[in-house]
């Protein structure tokens, strides 16, 4: 009886390992573990690095106190400057210091100014603040509206405006108080934010910079008050974070967005196939866990070398396409203790679908940084530049003669060798000043600008023409 229940055990096994019952068993498992085993190797391309820098720590160094807060003074600015009455705005309002409007115009605009004062001694009152931020860091994330940070658009403008109104009215003291308003306003708005904030911030930097430098070309300051700007301009300066911090905000945006990412992207990259299937289809690819991890490695590398000079900086990886814009090594690797090849992170990144559709804006940030902090430079020069005219009669033959201090001439940091600016007296009252640009070629400041197609970043300083009063002559 054993016997032949042994038996039958064991042809049921012989029956279960037949292959026509065995093959179809395997070739389902096989298809159920394809999708994990496809997942794991994709995940198998990078490791996991971990925080590429001290979320806790970084978190708490930039969570700013309500009373050091500058956005509630901001947001209530904004809405007085929204409730005024409307103006019919007139493109010569947009460069006053190049072309003045009309009687007419220039009428309607003094009017149009009288009516939103109070707003622009709120928005002054508000510059003053220590600080700034709009969103914490711990719940930054890449869908929280930047209502104010946005909204400084408009009334910063009008600070601009009345600026120039001051110019034209000989106070020049007077308008050095609203460019100097404004120009703190944009440090104070890209402080303890991400990419989006320092794009906001440099936007407005860059519109009161070229402002400064154009009213700089014909105003009648004092060397006393000229001094005291040159002071101003430099405690301001000292608000700009390192560019690095806007990096590592953007960091938490991100990592704050996880789910929001993926379910945003799943129907955007994939219409085709039906919702349900979405969260799978990227499951399987290994997202998005290997677009975080492709981004905390290329964070590492960036973290780097961001802070540095342009001219310290190594050249950017020549790996394939370099989508992460990753800068190159001596030993060709990333940031220990992952030590993951620039090779290795490359390929990774051009195989992750959602690390090719999310905008890179790394490559933007730092150009703009750049400019940045090359017009801060520009604009310290024309100051010690305008001191000695006014204590000389003219521009000194070279731009060390205005600095007493060799450590503060201004170094241009798109120069391979790190050199200062150049500068070139073409006459007692006219000089150019100017940087090779991003190219790295000096044209010789022929025609030197801040406009995007300019060979040479830089000015042109004639005072030869702006100097009416006998004083001044």
């Amino acid at each position: 009886m054993s016997d032949e229940v042994a038996s039958k055990r064991k042809s049921g096994w012989h029956r279960l390992l037949h292959p026509k019952f065995a093959v179809p068993v395997v070739l389902l498992l096989v298809l159920i573990a394809a999708p994990f085993l496809y997942r794991s190797y994709r995940l198998s391309l990078i490791s996991d690095p971990g925080e590429p820098f001290d979320v806790e720590a970084f978190i708490v160094e930039h969570t700013v106190p309500d009373e050091e807060n500058a956005l509630v003074p901001f947001r209530n600015a904004i809405k007085q400057y929204e409730a005024a009455p409307g103006i019919q705005w007139d493109e010569e309002y947009d460069d006053l210091w190049n072309v003045r409007p009309n009687e007419e115009k220039t009428k309607i605009l003094l009017e149009y100014m009288q009516q939103i004062e109070p707003a622009l001694l709120a928005w002054e009152k508000a510059s003053q603040m220590p600080n700034f931020s709009e969103i914490s860091a711990s719940i930054l994330n890449y869908y929280e509206s930047l209502e104010t940070t946005k909204g400084t658009g408009g009334i910063a403008m009008m600070g601009e405006i009345q600026a120039w109104i001051a110019s034209e009215n000989g106070d020049d003291v007077e308008a050095m108080r609203w460019l100097l308003c404004n120009l703190r306003s944009s440090r104070l708005i890209a402080r303890n934010g991400g990419i989006m904030s320092f794009l906001k911030g440099y936007a407005r930097y860059r519109s009161t910079s070229e402002s400064i430098l154009k009213w700089l070309a014909q105003q009648k300051l004092s060397t006393v008050d000229l001094k005291q700007l040159l002071k101003d301009v430099k405690t301001i300066h000292h608000l700009t974070p390192p560019i690095s911090d806007h990096f590592k905000m953007d960091y938490l945006e991100i990592l704050n967005s996880k789910e929001l990412i993926s379910s945003d992207f799943y129907e955007y990259l994939l219409p085709d196939y039906p919702p349900v299937l979405l969260p799978w289809i990227f499951y399987f690819q290994g997202e998005p866990d290997l677009f975080y991890r492709i981004n905390s490695h290329s964070l590492a590398n960036h973290l780097r070398y961001a802070d540095l000079p342009k001219y310290q900086r190594p050249p950017l990886s020549s790996c394939g396409e370099n989508v992460c814009y990753l800068y190159e090594t001596s030993s060709g690797e990333s940031i220990p203790p992952t030590q993951v090849t620039l090779e290795r992170l490359e390929q990774a990144a051009e195989s992750s679908t959602l690390y090719l559709e999310i905008p890179n804006l790394f490559h933007n940030v730092i150009i703009a940084s750049d400019k940045q902090i090359l017009l801060q430079r520009v604009i310290e020069s024309v100051i010690h530049l305008e001191i000695y005219r006014k204590n000389n009669g003219e521009f000194p033959d070279t731009l060390t003669q205005a600095f007493p201090l060799s450590e503060d001439l201004p170094i241009d940091d798109l120069k391979p060798s790190g050199a200062v600016l150049n500068y070139v007296k073409d006459g007692p009252l006219h000089y150019r000043l100017w940087s090779v640009g991003f190219d790295g070629i000096d044209n010789g400041g022929v025609d030197p600008s801040f406009d995007r197609d300019a060979a040479d970043l830089g000015i042109e300083m004639n005072r030869n023409d702006s100097l009416e009063s006998p004083e001044e002559k």
